[in-house]
């Protein structure tokens, strides 16, 4: 019986292996290129008298403020920060303000918080020392207020009774409801705005639809190649790629525009850089945002 000598064998493995490895380079190549051309800029994480965040839930970029809001709400208060993450201010409405969760700051400067524990709406004039908590109704049934954006001078309010994207003007009448007309839509979890084109994420299955906000009407669907954990936030680039942020899986995934994974960002953990149950995914003036609440902080990555 013929017997392969030894010393061949092991020639014969070592190319194999060096094969590999140079196939893992040429493929891997780009992805690696492209998370190792995000750096750490600021990380948020303490308001301005020292104490540290607390399962903070709610991040707002004011571009025209050119501020930054965190809703921290373990600690039941609002933050403000520059853009550089200097720390500004500490609101909790003198030991009011429960629970704030999502929130936005109008073009007249009022800042709109989701209460959990209120069910709210709450509406919070800081110049006229004001606050108004408004309870919103659709269909007939109240709304459980989740998270909430601006469109022109318009919000927005994902409905986590329903499920659907609800349209409202700023006296809070109802005006439009979005959701697409296909059994088995499990819900929204996040949306967002891109000019005139409302984007949300479908509960569980990482499923994107865009709609018309003038109109209403469906435009698209994208389906990921693969399903995640967990996805609990999402942003698109100007490139067309959609990052998905999946809270079991501690990482962010990137797709491009028909839904093909192209590269995966972070790695789980506690150290800078790193993510530990991260809640909220944002793209502002380039730089991508990632609200981490099982870290107590807001990490801003640029190039």
């Amino acid at each position: 019986m013929f017997r392969v000598p030894q010393k061949l064998l092991i020639y014969i493995l070592y190319f194999y292996i060096v094969f590999v490895m140079m196939l893992l380079i040429i493929f891997l190549k780009p992805l690696l290129v492209q998370a190792a051309s995000l750096r750490l800029k600021i990380s948020l994480d303490q308001g301005p008298e020292g104490k540290a965040l607390y399962h903070p839930l709610g991040f707002y970029a004011d571009p025209y403020n050119h501020r930054f809001y965190v809703a921290d709400t373990g600690n039941n208060r609002l933050l403000s920060f520059k853009e550089d993450g200097t720390p500004l201010r500490s609101f909790d409405a003198a030991g009011e303000l429960k629970g704030p969760y999502s929130l936005v700051r109008d073009i007249q400067g009022r800042l709109w918080v989701v209460e959990r524990p209120f069910n709210s709406l709450t509406e919070i004039d800081l110049k006229a020392h004001r606050i108004e908590r408004h309870y919103l109704k659709y269909q007939g049934q109240i709304v459980l207020v989740d998270r909430i954006l601006l469109w022109a001078d318009k919000l927005l309010v994902l409905d986590r009774a329903s499920g659907k994207i609800l349209l409202y003007d700023q006296n809070l009448v109802f005006l439009r409801d979005f959701a697409p007309n296909q059994s088995g839509f499990k819900g929204f979890f996040d949306f967002k705005v891109k000019e005139n084109v409302l984007w949300g994420l479908e509960n569980l299955s990482g499923r994107i639809f865009a709609f018309d906000l003038k109109t209403g009407q469906l435009k698209k669907i994208i389906k990921p190649e693969f399903r995640l954990s967990l996805p609990v936030s999402f942003e698109l680039d100007n490139a067309g790629n959609f990052y998905l942020l999946d809270r079991y899986l501690k990482q962010v995934f990137v797709f491009g525009s028909e839904g093909k994974l192209k590269y995966k960002l972070f790695r789980k953990g506690y150290l800078p850089g790193q993510l530990n149950y991260p809640w909220q995914l944002l793209i502002f003036k380039g730089e991508l945002i990632v609200l981490d609440e099982g870290n107590g902080r807001i990490d801003v990555w640029g190039h």
